[in-house]
């Protein structure tokens, strides 16, 4: 196949379907892998005249990122682009960090953390083939912010930074890039926004664009660090949060 592929984890609602939806757009095969059913998001990129592929996958799980990896060599013969998004957030409750379990703590950071690195360790043969790819790992605004009683998330968010800086020196040989986005709070999981639906107001007070930020502005700035328009761009985290705090 000559078009882009990219691999796209979480991508079954929420920030992914855009991810998955706006690289499609732009001419980008795309695969909607999750562990909840990825079948509506490829019929929504397949009506819009795009080239989905639907794969179950278990991002903590190394055999099932493995396997998620051949089923887009199997469909594409390439992996162009793999986009870290399947994380654990919407669903944590608030707790103080001494009242977090241990199971918890580990589940958080088996998908946020060990899941980015098994997707990347599944598709860094093939780029490594190619002697070129892009990987986008996501953290999050949580970090710079230290935002309280999400110990686990935020401290599982900072992971993400220095796992991307140490792996774009790993793979730079091979001409591989990897960068980090931060996207600040967007609140497009009406369960989790309508616990506290002052949130969304009090941070959109605290930014430059006085408004939410919507899971759609994020997909330019994964367009250009997936694109060769950042293929000197490397070890990078990138903030999208319309200007509520600079790095």
């Amino acid at each position: 196949m000559s078009v882009p592929v990219a691999l796209i984890t979480g991508a079954a609602k929420g920030i992914g379907r855009a991810y998955a939806l706006g690289l499609a757009n732009a001419g980008y095969a795309v695969v909607v892998a999750d562990i909840v059913d990825p079948a509506p998001v490829v019929a929504e990129v397949e009506a819009a005249g795009g080239i989905a592929l639907g794969v179950t996958v278990d991002v903590s799980d190394r055999a099932s990122a493995d396997a998620m990896a051949q089923a887009t060599l199997d469909a594409f013969g390439r992996i162009d682009a793999l986009i870290n998004n399947a994380a654990i957030f919407s669903s944590i409750r608030k707790k103080a960090f001494d009242e977090l379990t241990v199971e918890e703590w580990d589940e958080v950071f088996a998908v946020n953390v060990r899941g980015t690195w098994l997707c990347a360790r599944a598709v860094a043969p093939t780029m490594k083939e190619r002697h070129y790819g892009k990987i986008v790992n996501v953290s999050s605004m949580t970090v710079p912010s230290g935002i309280p009683l999400f110990l686990h998330y935020v401290s599982s968010k900072a992971a993400i930074v220095g796992l991307t800086r140490a792996l774009a020196r790993e793979l730079g040989e091979w001409n591989i890039a990897v960068n980090t986005v931060s996207p600040d709070y967007i609140p497009h999981d009406p369960e989790y926004a309508g616990r506290q639906p002052e949130v969304a107001e009090l941070i959109a007070r605290q930014r430059a664009f006085k408004r939410d930020q919507v899971p759609e502005d994020m997909v330019g700035t994964v367009l250009y660090l997936v694109g060769h328009g950042s293929d000197f761009v490397t070890g990078q985290n990138i903030f999208v949060n319309g200007g509520r705090l600079f790095s």
